[in-house]
């Protein structure tokens, strides 16, 4: 699901188109909620929505994935988590169309499902408590009071996962907030690896606006710059993905496996002789979705990865991964190192990208300012 929506829609709403998420803002960082923000729940339960309901389930779809092409309408962010399910292995007495149990996070009154037989399985919802839960065949009613763990619904076969959205209140407002944050439901959740910066790259500013009508992957009119020859305003972008140390049954087939969204990204650009810092800052932290411009938060080149269904085919998609590249100079409209406030000579570029378990990948890159 893609949250072209406004983050403070009402929960019963359907996705929306939307330019920008406009959830309020916390110490000037896209995406950031307060430390020690108090997350609120109708009990103290924990679990999966899927069985086994006490054991860690794959996630491949994981918060803030870009979805579609561009922000008009036609993508945004993803705002919410794909717990997978093995659709090759339904649950007993799974009915037909249908494949695994789905089971509440939190207690609380069904509030919307969309059990409409006009609507396809894929576009079925309802929402529980704090937890709104997609590509799911409701089996309760509007009103109908569930506890956790109890079973609320089917997924679908073929979709191999069940969307789940968590919202809560900050400043007033409701706010769809990263599911796996520290202290939620979904326990227990290890991740032992780090995210890894891939590749930087530098460019010049665009001559015109980058407007995808196909996919992200689609260059923009910015000129590429070599590391040992930077001048001017420069953007720098990184390659940057989440790899997980649990896969699930998605390990007997690696290819099917996908990158997460890293939770944080920053840069520091530093003079290599002096050792001064002429560029620190954050680029976003992915608590809640973040109050920038899809397409500035996403750089040219960045491509939604396949869905299992197209991993497995048939014809099965011969590269069904994705890739992210983001602008670590940008937060809440696209941003430069001006190369020409400071003096010609090497300078060190470091971005660093960290995950809600804490670990922290970096790559470091020496480049030559010549003005």
């Amino acid at each position: 699901m893609a949250a072209t929506l406004v983050a403070s829609a009402p929960l019963h709403a359907e996705p929306a188109a939307a330019p920008t998420p406009n959830g309020p803002v916390y110490g000037a960082l896209p995406g950031a909620l307060p430390p020690g923000f108090a997350y609120r729940y109708n009990d103290t339960g924990r679990g999966w929505p899927v069985r086994p309901t006490r054991a860690q389930h794959p996630i491949r779809g994981s918060f803030l994935d870009p979805r579609g092409a561009d922000n008009d309408g036609l993508g945004g962010y993803h705002f919410g988590v794909d717990v997978n399910v093995d659709d090759r292995h339904p649950d007993p007495g799974a009915p037909p169309g249908l494949s695994h149990r789905v089971y509440a996070l939190e207690s609380g009154v069904v509030s919307e499902p969309v059990n409409d037989p006009k609507r396809t399985c894929g576009n079925r919802r309802l929402d529980i408590g704090h937890f709104a839960y997609w590509h799911t065949s409701p089996t309760v009613h509007v009103g109908q009071r569930v506890r956790a763990r109890q079973q609320i619904g089917w997924t679908c076969a073929g979709e191999w996962h069940v969307h789940v959205s968590e919202w809560q209140i900050y400043r007033g407002v409701r706010v769809w907030v990263n599911p796996l944050h520290r202290g939620g439901k979904l326990v227990p959740l290890a991740d032992t690896l780090a995210p890894v910066v891939q590749e930087l790259r530098f460019r010049t500013p665009p001559q015109t606006p980058w407007n995808p009508t196909v996919d992200l992957a689609q260059p923009d009119s910015s000129t590429a710059l070599l590391p040992s020859r930077l001048h001017g305003s420069i953007e720098v972008r990184a390659r940057i993905g989440d790899p997980q140390s649990f896969l699930g049954f998605l390990a007997a087939n690696p290819s099917w496996a996908a990158l997460h969204h890293p939770y944080r990204v920053s840069i520091e650009i530093r003079n290599a002789a002096s050792g001064r810092v002429v560029v620190r800052r954050t680029s976003f932290q992915s608590d809640q979705l973040p109050q920038a411009p899809y397409l500035v938060h996403y750089a040219p080149g960045t491509r939604e990865y396949s869905s299992v269904s197209e991993c497995v085919g048939p014809p099965p998609a011969p590269d069904c991964s994705g890739r992210y590249w983001f602008r670590p100079l940008s937060r809440f409209r696209q941003e430069f190192w001006d190369t020409r406030r400071g003096p010609n000579g090497a300078y060190v570029v470091v971005v660093r990208a960290s995950d809600l378990a804490g670990n922290v990948g970096e790559r470091r890159q020496r480049v030559v300012v010549a003005n």
